[in-house]
């Protein structure tokens, strides 16, 4: 299982953030620190802002901070809304699968996303930080 440099990245953005909970941080420093586009940061910041993890400041020194204290930031809500989907192989999506229905494949995937997904919701931010 794979997350995307989506959710990756805003992963990042949070911890950076979390780390320096008395400042706001530009969305072009943030992008240097990390060595990646800006322009694919700024969605980033856009969809964590959009799922209320983040929020914007206006103006000169202007930038994003935490909408929330780290403790109340649960890393599985947070994968959940950046990743489009936790499809892990193709039937769990759309795709025709010659082995369906009696795969136990599919079954034994679930349950590792499951416990992914588990994992992920018994930790806040502030557990990484």
């Amino acid at each position: 299982m794979r997350l995307t440099l989506h959710t990756d990245y805003a992963f990042r953005v949070l911890m950076a953030l979390g780390r320096a909970p008395d400042q706001v941080k530009s969305v072009d420093d943030l992008a240097r620190e990390f060595g990646v586009s800006k322009n694919h940061l700024m969605k980033v910041a856009q969809n964590l802002t959009a799922g209320g993890f983040v929020s914007t400041v206006r103006g000169r020194k202007g930038g994003l901070r935490l909408a929330m204290l780290p403790d109340e930031i649960n890393l599985k809500a947070v994968a959940l809304h950046m990743e489009p989907d936790f499809n892990i192989a193709g039937c769990f999506g759309d795709e025709d699968c010659v082995f369906l229905p009696g795969c136990g494949l599919k079954g034994v995937l679930g349950q590792a996303k499951m416990a992914f997904l588990q994992t992920l919701d018994k930790r806040d931010l502030a557990s990484i930080l």
